[in-house]
């Protein structure tokens, strides 16, 4: 029996690997950091304050640059004559929850420095939030803190928060 794969659902499945694979890569520039208590990953080593606001201006950085190029993917649908009604509903929706996230992370990332943290970066992508954050010390409270607030601010249940903190 022969599959016949039709032009949207070509079109459909490629936008679903650009949207994944700008999450990947979004996600993969995170560090992990070893804590007292769980193992979250590789430790990066900071040996100077300018280098920890490096990493944060660098990290929103990097974050719009991916979602630069993923919006330009989904505007290349939408402004393509030949793309079916699926194809741009689907590039649509992308765009939106692009914007959506970006607000969400923003707000996250203000709401973490107006409660104290000294810098945060928040990446949000298929119902995942990572956080890096910048503090002396990173305790249970505040743990609890910053997920109490992420999941205010995006819905995003607790399980599915990563946190990691960079001193």
């Amino acid at each position: 029996m022969m599959l016949v794969v039709k032009k949207k659902q070509l079109v459909v499945a490629a936008l679903a690997v650009v949207i994944g694979t700008a999450g990947y890569i979004n996600a993969d520039k995170v560090p992990a950091v070893k804590t007292d208590e769980k193992y979250l990953g590789e430790a990066q080593l900071v040996n100077s304050e300018s280098t920890q606001e490096d990493f944060f201006s660098q990290a929103r950085i990097d974050r719009e640059a991916g979602r630069s190029r993923s919006i330009e993917t989904f505007n290349a649908v939408l402004n393509n004559e030949n793309a079916d009604s699926e194809a741009k509903a689907s590039a649509q929706q992308g765009v939106l929850e692009l914007a959506e996230n970006t607000e969400t992370e923003t707000a996250i990332e203000n709401l973490l420095r107006a409660h104290g943290f000294q810098d945060a970066v928040c990446y949000i992508n298929n119902g995942m939030a990572n956080v890096v954050v910048k503090t002396d010390l990173l305790d249970s409270a505040g743990v609890a803190q910053i997920s109490e607030i992420v999941m205010g601010q995006s819905g995003i249940s607790q399980e599915k928060i990563k946190i990691m903190e960079m001193n």
